[in-house]
């Protein structure tokens, strides 16, 4: 069965796709966890619906070309999960903010961690660990 997510469920997963390995089959499971995170972060309600929040942060409308964050800083507020990150560990590809491989380690090392976290999500941060490793050696 597929499942129709809002725009700013789509647009986060393919922001996440830019950024990282999904494996296949997993489709699913990463933009349910996305729906989760935005809305216990307040930005969608639990009908999928943009929050106040989401207006505020100009984001109701989607991730678009239109919203794509210039500064560092404008992508960090609207991606709060890499705020703790020293700046250094990112940089601009094709118009896009990209992490290095230490804050995708520390997020899955963190996923894992968590006891809140589901087991598939465990189990992507497990296998994109694993990927990075092997990416590392070849």
């Amino acid at each position: 069965m597929k499942i129709k997510y809002p725009k700013l469920v789509e647009d986060a997963f393919t922001v996440a796709k830019q950024h990282g390995k999904i494996a296949p089959g997993k489709e699913n499971d990463v933009k349910a966890r996305i729906y989760q995170v935005m809305v216990d972060r307040g930005m969608l309600s639990e009908l999928g619906e943009p929050t106040q929040l989401a207006v505020d942060k100009g984001i109701a409308d989607g991730l678009g070309p239109n919203t794509q964050s210039d500064s560092l800083v404008e992508f960090k507020r609207q991606f709060p999960i890499y705020r703790e990150f020293d700046d250094s560990h990112f940089k601009r590809l094709n118009g896009e903010w990209m992490a290095d491989t230490y804050v995708i380690k520390a997020i899955c090392q963190a996923t894992i961690a968590d006891p809140t976290s589901e087991p598939e999500q465990r189990l992507q941060a497990e296998e994109m660990l694993q990927q990075i490793e092997e990416d590392s050696k070849g």
